[in-house]
């Protein structure tokens, strides 16, 4: 049985995952809770400041940050911090290892397991 297709978000580029202003402010158009009380803090915050998805309560494959991902593009949803891309997988299961705040997108396919024998 062929498991359905998931979109992921990750960084790809050294720093951290962080949304931009407008991204945050796309988010709260839509209806993201969490993305509308941060637009009321966010007046006295410096323009190349940034949020985290899950700060948001959105998990990385998140449909609504997909959308908004895929519709800004990547320069203009991701901070100055982060280039956000998203990855299709073909897994219900996935994690996202960190190195120097590059992230990748690992499903049980790509890990290379060592067996004892």
């Amino acid at each position: 049985m062929k498991s359905k297709l998931v979109h992921v978000a990750y960084n790809d580029s050294e720093g951290e995952f962080s949304l931009s202003f407008d991204a945050i402010e796309w988010l709260a158009s839509r209806g993201v809770v969490a993305a509308q009380s941060l637009i009321k803090e966010m007046g006295s915050m410096p323009p190349n400041w940034g949020v985290d998805a899950s700060a948001l309560g959105l998990k990385r494959h998140s449909s609504i940050l997909i959308l908004c991902i895929n519709e800004l593009g990547p320069e203009k949803a991701s901070s100055c911090a982060s280039y956000i891309r998203v990855r299709k997988i073909e897994s219900e299961k996935y994690m996202i290892r960190n190195t120097g705040g590059i992230e990748t997108v690992l499903t049980p396919e790509d890990i290379i397991w060592v067996e004892v024998n």
